[in-house]
């Protein structure tokens, strides 16, 4: 298999990249309708569903460039609904992080995608959570822009001290890693077996 990426890995990483986001908008919103406390762990709860699909992705594109292609995709669709910049800043480093930690590696296997991708899950998580405590004036005026109620943001200021910020991340690589297992647990028994992927 050639290490360059085609014209059609490209097509296949914006198709499932896209899938991923839609999943992640789906849950954000839910865990954001619920309150501030769940909405900061929503990074890692995204994680877990995605995983499959990402572990989909990886099997079908396991080559250098998928990470950082996924999360400028990602970072372009979060700066479209407005979201906060720093997040789309986290999701493109953590795509070069990956990419060149692990995807570059000459072996890849199953295991090199798992630690990969738990580690894209924690930096979103960084990017998503932090900005709350460490650019809280420029969070809160982004917040206020969008018409949040300041109880809310009262909120997420209140919960989210450094700890917590530190708890938010692991739980977001735990979330990475449970996702990648569960992800590659089924692309093994069943991706695999339907003769979509082959991974050795």
């Amino acid at each position: 298999m050639t290490k360059k990426l085609t014209a059609k890995d490209f097509i296949l990483t914006g198709v499932l990249t896209a899938v991923m986001w839609i999943i992640c908008m789906i849950i954000s919103t839910i865990m954001s309708v619920a309150g501030p406390v769940t909405n900061v762990f929503y990074p890692s709860v995204v994680a877990i569903p995605n995983g499959i699909v990402m572990m989909l992705l990886l099997a079908k594109v396991p080559k250098k460039g998928v990470f950082t292609i996924c999360g400028a995709i990602q970072a372009i669709l979060f700066l479209l609904v407005g979201a906060f910049w720093f997040i789309p800043i986290a999701l493109v480093v953590g795509g070069v992080i990956c990419d060149f930690l692990v995807m570059a590696r000459k072996k890849i296997t199953i295991k090199s995608m798992v630690v990969a991708y738990a580690i894209f899950s924690a930096i979103f998580a960084f990017g998503a959570i932090c900005p709350i405590k460490f650019l809280q004036s420029a969070f809160v005026g982004a917040m206020e822009k969008n018409n949040i109620a300041q109880e809310y943001i009262d909120g997420m200021l209140k919960i989210t001290s450094v700890p917590m910020l530190i708890v938010i991340v692991v739980a977001g690589l735990v979330g990475g890693l449970l996702g990648g297992y569960i992800g590659q647990k089924t692309l093994k028994k069943h991706f695999v077996k339907a003769g979509l992927v082959s991974v050795k």
